[in-house]
């Protein structure tokens, strides 16, 4: 191998070992802006703002679906829907086809903060591509979802 090789494969090696920490960093900072947007604006967390949202597309669903859907554990997902039903912001209601199951729907409170959460979302999203054209943007979303599915274990 040549000195000009080698020294090439030192730099590749220390951005591959770089780029996973740059992500997790960047998660970090990102997740904390966003707590802060949310707690400005719709006055609730991450958590909570990610299953008004999903529900606002899918409400009715049952708890395994809702997990599924905002990406939480089943054990963290319990306890998060508690909180959100002592609030207000949703209700628990017994399946119609499967006694043992029960679906997750928001109330009309949920309804109205999903709004303000919407509003927030949006606002940050905004600044969060601010300098980035639709091509870049698009590269980036393309990016992030491929990046999950290039790790992701293989289905034996």
């Amino acid at each position: 191998m040549t000195a000009i090789t080698e020294n090439m494969m030192a730099i590749a090696r220390t951005v591959d070992r770089r780029f996973f920490f740059v992500l997790d960093r960047t998660y970090l900072q990102l997740a904390q802006a966003a707590d802060r947007a949310l707690a400005d604006g719709s006055g609730v967390g991450r958590s909570q703002a990610a299953v008004l949202v999903y529900l606002g597309y899918h409400d009715g669903c049952t708890l395994t679906e809702l997990s599924e859907g905002t990406g939480r554990r089943n054990a963290a997902m319990t306890g998060l829907v508690d909180r959100m039903e002592a609030s207000g912001l949703i209700t628990r209601k017994q399946s119609y086809g499967d006694r043992r199951q029960r679906t997750v729907e928001l109330t009309s409170t949920g309804w109205s903060v999903r709004e303000n959460v919407m509003e927030d979302f949006r606002d940050f999203n905004t600044r969060l591509t601010r300098g980035l054209n639709e091509t870049e943007t698009a590269a980036v979303m393309k990016f992030l979802s491929q990046s999950v599915e290039n790790v992701r274990p293989p289905i034996k």
